[in-house]
């Protein structure tokens, strides 16, 4: 009997949670095509299909389908095993093997009956092919796993290495997380961010601009980013892990790589301490899943860049705190991060020239209040700030007022606030909100927001500046212009030309304006394969012992199609069954003909009397 056949009888034996397990697992979506198990046999069986299928198996699932296609015929799983063995595998390889094959069954590329293992010609087929592209034969597949490599000295230089790169770049995805709550960034159809915002990016973080895809990959991973549309834009997890000390913030990014790894391939990575670290991994990674391909090589790629920036590895070589992360020791990790880290403080110097020098990391929660008040000039472990009225007016416009402002500073600064920022900031304050933008609520359709002033000129300066052309800025009355543009729109484009804009209600009262965009994690979309399980249930409506004319005509019609040999349990008269071996060459008026191997004649079946049919060589 055909694959289709066999596959389908196993497909209609399996529960509800099964079927959809598998259908979602192999990418089967509904579709009204698939009307019965036949149907979803044959779309099972696709070339291209199974070839898919065969690329995610790892090595001891394509031995044990290796093996189990060396048998021909069925088998049981003891048989297989004993098989196995007698190629060289030891025993922990067998066993694995016999694991394999369970997995196998589950993604429908073998059907296992009752401890028989039935191979499938269309799986054998597939596996042949790809031995003609890398496949390694039977009997290599039974091999051990890569030798592990021992570890190095000089492992004090490696750790600071890559407690270095801990800091440098957990400091970028902050930076990166606090830029995309200003502006998402593109991402482009084919993939990868636009160019704008890479550089963007890279001139906001501070580091290479090759890496700021690594290290958002990265945020990406820990759901701390994710991408709206297409655009990417920080989390609520993301703006909350702001919030957190360096190494905590480290500890999160670190984790969440660590949780990309595959099970089976996390043991044996702690191992691999040696100069040749990222070469091993991916050596691994080929012996691991030898069909894997360029899918493969791409993911395996990606973890390695992440465990660089990430310092998990220094100098191609794992560091203390990159080991205790793969043997499951998150707390043991963060302690040797924390002992390279700088040290944080809560307390910087302000100068007279209207700058401000952090003399280490300043703790998250008071850098993020500066921030509002003043503008970053330089990143390192010594963090450069400057005041300037434009990030004073912001910091008002946010929703501090003049007392908090010095109250804060007051309490942040070594030094005191000199003279030239306590009159910078009381000039900011008597100032602000010169400009005013609120809704507009007059009857023309075609305004949306108005500024008004009480100074004239400003609002004249307004109307000729081209950096704001594109607001359609038109003067109405004295004091007044009109734009047919949002009033969050216009004064943010206000503010971002550094004029002194406030927003306010229409009863003229302050209100605070935020653009921050919060995008939220969602988890890839399950296909809805429902109705498609439905559908297949109503499709037979007898048991396997006694399946109702539709299952036993649909046999037969996948047997004459496929010029297969089947077994036919005929019903005879005075209730005796007789078993006859027959190849189908027709169905019509309710008979089935077809040629008996054995006797060697031509025989016609009365439908009604076919109890069942199975393969000839079970």
């Amino acid at each position: 009997m055909t694959d289709a056949l066999l596959l389908a009888t196993q497909l209609r034996s399996l529960s509800d949670d099964e079927l959809t397990a598998l259908l979602r697992t192999r990418g089967i979506t509904d579709d009204s095509r698939l009307n019965d198990y036949f149907d979803l046999a044959e779309r099972l069986l696709e070339r291209q299909r199974i070839d898919r299928a065969l690329r995610t198996c790892d090595r001891r699932m394509l031995l044990a389908l290796s093996a189990a296609s060396e048998q021909r015929t069925s088998h049981t799983l003891d048989e297989l095993t004993s098989y196995i063995e007698s190629l060289g595998a030891g025993t922990e390889a067998a066993e694995a093997a016999r694991d394999g094959i369970a997995r196998a069954g589950r993604l429908a590329l073998v059907v296992i009956d009752d401890h028989r293992v039935h191979p499938l010609d269309a799986v054998s087929a597939a596996l042949d092919e790809l031995r003609n592209r890398g496949l390694p034969p039977t009997k290599a597949l039974a091999d051990h796993p890569p030798t592990a490599l021992g570890a190095v000295g000089e492992s004090d230089r490696v750790d600071a290495a890559a407690g270095e790169r801990a800091f440098t770049t957990t400091t970028a995805a902050g930076e990166i997380v606090t830029e995309l709550l200003r502006a998402p960034a593109k991402e482009l159809g084919r993939g990868g961010l636009a160019l704008p915002d890479s550089r963007r990016l890279a001139s906001a973080t501070g580091v290479d601009f090759d890496a700021i895809a690594t290290v958002l990959t990265a945020l990406a991973a820990a759901e701390f980013v994710a991408l709206d549309g297409r655009h990417w834009a920080p989390t609520q997890a993301g703006l909350d892990w702001l919030a957190l000390p360096t190494v905590d913030r480290w500890l999160r990014l670190a984790t969440a790589w660590v949780e990309a790894i595959p099970d089976d391939a996390r043991p044996l990575l702690t191992t691999r301490r040696d100069a040749r670290w990222a070469h091993s991994v991916r050596t691994f990674a080929t012996w691991l899943y030898p069909v894997g391909g360029d899918a493969l090589n791409a993911r395996v790629d990606s973890l390695i860049a992440q465990a660089d920036v990430l310092g998990v590895i220094a100098n191609d070589t794992l560091s203390q705190a990159g080991r205790e992360l793969l043997v499951g020791t998150a707390d043991a990790a963060a302690k040797f991060v924390r002992a390279t880290l700088p040290q944080e403080v809560s307390q910087v110097y302000v100068q007279d020239d209207l700058s401000v020098i952090s003399p280490g990391p300043l703790s998250p929660s008071r850098d993020a209040r500066l921030r509002l008040m003043a503008d970053i000039e330089s990143r390192s472990q010594a963090t450069t700030y400057r005041f300037s009225r434009s990030s004073i007016d912001r910091a008002l416009s946010a929703g501090d007022d003049e007392a908090g402002i010095v109250a804060f500073l007051t309490d942040l600064s070594l030094t005191g606030i000199p003279q030239p920022l306590r009159y910078l900031i009381s000039d900011v304050a008597a100032h602000h909100g010169l400009l005013r933008v609120r809704e507009s609520s007059g009857d023309r359709h075609a305004v949306r927001s108005s500024i008004r002033s009480i100074d004239d000129d400003l609002l004249e300066t307004l109307t000729v500046d081209q950096n704001l052309a594109s607001l359609a800025l038109h003067r109405t009355a004295p004091g007044l212009l009109e734009s047919r543009f949002s009033r969050d729109l216009v004064f943010w484009a206000l503010q971002d030309a550094r004029y002194p804009v406030s927003a306010e209600d229409e009863n003229g009262r302050l209100i605070r304006v935020t653009r921050h965009h919060i995008a939220h994690v969602t988890a890839e979309p399950e296909p809805n394969v429902t109705e498609l399980v439905t559908r297949l249930r109503t499709s037979v409506k007898g048991t396997s012992a006694h399946p109702d004319d539709a299952w036993l005509v649909r046999q037969l019609e996948l047997a004459v199609r496929s010029k297969a040999t089947v077994v036919v349990s005929v019903a005879m008269p005075g209730g005796k069954t007789i078993d006859l071996s027959l190849e189908p060459t027709g169905i019509g008026g309710g008979r089935l003909r077809g040629r008996d191997s054995t006797a060697d004649v031509e025989r016609t079946l009365p439908l009604s009397s076919i109890i069942s049919v199975s393969r000839a060589d079970l």
